[in-house]
């Protein structure tokens, strides 16, 4: 990223247009890369096995990280992200811990540029189910209630590309999505 900077230092220099790095790949490449390694290069453990990259800078989404740690660490890079950029931090429905998404507010806002909490709002038409759809073993997107696999037939919300989006994603991001650990 260093070396980004100074190559976008360099071009804003020499052609007075005002270019910037920003810190993260478009959500699609991190599929589609993946992928293509795979093809050259095999199936490597823990890189190219997974069907993903994880996003830019971020801390692997499978480490097993506290929320506090993970904003921490991520936060040196989003300084070498002049353009913008965006941690998040996964955390479960915080309905009933108002305590603890206080301090995590206060930490997002004394430590990072542009920070994120990710919790899952669902809902099946089928059933009423109102928590977590989950992905199954075939990666499918299914009702934990009913069993529903149809997705005209639910809302399924998640941070991408660092907005909120409801569609159904590509294979790599789905698998990126299923493999997302809690860091609260």
């Amino acid at each position: 990223m260093k070396f980004l900077n100074e190559k976008v230092n360099k071009w804003k220099k020499e052609t007075g247009i005002g270019f910037a790095l920003y810190g993260t790949p478009a959500e699609s490449l991190c599929y589609r890369f993946a992928r293509i390694d795979r093809e050259r290069f095999g199936s490597i453990k823990d890189i190219t096995d997974k069907g993903y990259y994880t996003n830019s800078y971020h801390i692997d989404v499978r480490e097993e990280i506290d929320a506090f740690s993970k904003s921490k660490f991520e936060s040196e890079f989003q300084k070498l992200s002049p353009g913008g950029a965006i941690s998040y931090i996964e955390v479960p429905n915080m309905k009933h811990n108002f305590e603890a998404l206080e301090q995590i507010v206060k930490f997002i806002y004394n430590n990072i540029q542009y920070g994120e909490i990710n919790t899952k709002s669902d809902y099946c038409q089928v059933c009423g189910f109102d928590g977590e759809i989950l992905i199954n073993e075939n990666y499918e997107w299914e009702c934990p209630n009913c069993g529903n696999k149809d997705k005209n037939k639910m809302n399924v919300v998640r941070r991408t590309c660092g907005y909120l989006g409801e569609n159904f994603w590509n294979e790599g991001k789905t698998k990126e999505i299923k493999s997302r650990v809690l860091h609260l």
